[in-house]
């Protein structure tokens, strides 16, 4: 007579939505299998007694598009930037799935994100890793909320480290006139556009963005100020988009010198039309800052001052400012930066209309050195 084969059970208290802890028992013919049964087991009693959330046998991939779901739901009420979900479902697509898509939660260990996330630093670089590893965590803190892993593996990955960014530079008073002057004989660059714009940006130190979200409405004339409320994004399957500012401290009011005015008052008399953009296309329609920015690429060419960017402009405000004695929370209002340090948000005031800004900007008038050049060359023919 033959012995009874031997069997393994398996056994944990699980505490339900009542209060009361009940036994749970599996049995299988080896450890394994009746361990893994009583796994299988609690976890079905979970999610039958819970919302259908996560476990650990869900594949990353899924619980990423769930989470990616929440972002969209947040877009829609305005309490995150279409531009981060943006970021994130490129960056989701593009590094994070390939490599983590396929495991199971329960598979997505500190060791094996941390490993996608150095590589990631090493091949594309420190922005793109961070972002990933924001997913990541974001990801996986929904997973823990849902009770599928008890710990959020991206908390403790390799802290990334960047290379210092070359120094930002701001464009000295030759280099302005240069730069004018240049553009001021360039056609395409006049059909484009460039010469108003760049100085507009001189005299806001707007972001390229922002600068070309601008209507006519919010142009003052009789205060002499613009009011900043919104920047331009592309959005996947939603085209070019006019959205609210990034955060509140880009919400300013701003003054504008007189020679700003000047020009914004020659543009007005045959573009003006509240509702349309001060920059606009030929069309009246809002242009893509990415396509302005590649035309500023090819202006800079022609001039010669190849490292001109849309940015290098709002550097070149701020140091403006800076040369003319201007606080670093007057700076900082002008740019739409939130903070500068926490005793000057303290103790300095938030927001003001300082006439020292409009005195800096006063001085440095492109059109004046554009006017002079104009003159010196007639008198050389």
């Amino acid at each position: 007579m033959s012995a009874s084969p031997i069997r393994h059970r398996a056994r944990a208290r699980l505490r339900g939505q009542d209060g009361r802890v009940r036994v749970v028992e599996r049995i299988g013919k080896t450890r394994r299998a009746a361990v893994e049964s009583l796994t299988e087991a609690l976890e079905e009693l979970a999610r039958s007694a819970g919302d259908g959330g996560l476990t650990r046998q869900d594949t990353f991939d899924a619980a990423a598009r769930d989470w990616l779901g929440e972002i969209a739901r947040l877009v829609e009420s305005g309490q995150r930037s279409a531009g981060t979900l943006e970021t994130y479902m490129r960056a989701l697509d593009g590094h994070v799935l390939p490599a983590l898509g396929g495991l199971r939660l329960g598979q997505v260990t500190t060791p094996a994100v941390n490993r996608v996330i150095v590589d990631l630093h090493t091949s594309v670089g420190a922005a793109t890793a961070r972002t990933c590893r924001s997913i990541v965590s974001g990801v996986m803190g929904r997973a823990v909320r849902h009770g599928a892993v008890p710990v959020n593996p991206a908390r403790d990955v390799e802290r990334l480290r960047s290379r210092p960014k070359r120094q930002p530079r701001a464009l000295t008073v030759a280099e302005r006139t240069q730069w004018f002057v240049g553009v001021a004989a360039d056609r395409k660059a006049m059909e484009r556009d460039i010469l108003d714009l760049s100085a507009f940006l001189l005299a806001t130190g707007l972001r390229i963005g922002e600068a070309l979200a601008v209507i006519w409405s919010e142009i003052d004339f009789d205060t002499s100020t613009v009011t900043v409320s919104s920047t331009l994004i592309r959005v996947t399957g939603r085209g070019l988009i006019r959205k609210g500012t990034k955060s509140d401290a880009g919400q300013r009011s701003l003054l504008l010198p007189g020679w700003c005015i000047a020009m914004l008052r020659r543009r007005a008399q045959t573009l003006y039309d509240p509702s349309r953009p001060v920059f606009g296309t030929i069309d009246g329609e809002f242009r893509d800052p990415r396509n302005v920015s590649r035309f500023l690429k090819e202006a800079r060419e022609a001039v010669g001052l190849e490292w001109v960017t849309a940015h290098a402009w709002r550097k070149t405000t701020a140091t403006v400012l800076d040369e003319m004695g201007a606080t670093g929370r007057m700076i900082a209002d002008q740019l739409g930066h939130t903070r500068v340090s926490m005793a000057q948000d303290v103790y300095l005031g938030r927001g003001l209309v300082d006439p020292r800004v409009l005195a800096a900007l006063e001085a440095v008038d492109p059109l004046r050195g554009l006017a002079t050049a104009e003159k010196g060359g007639q008198s050389g023919g």
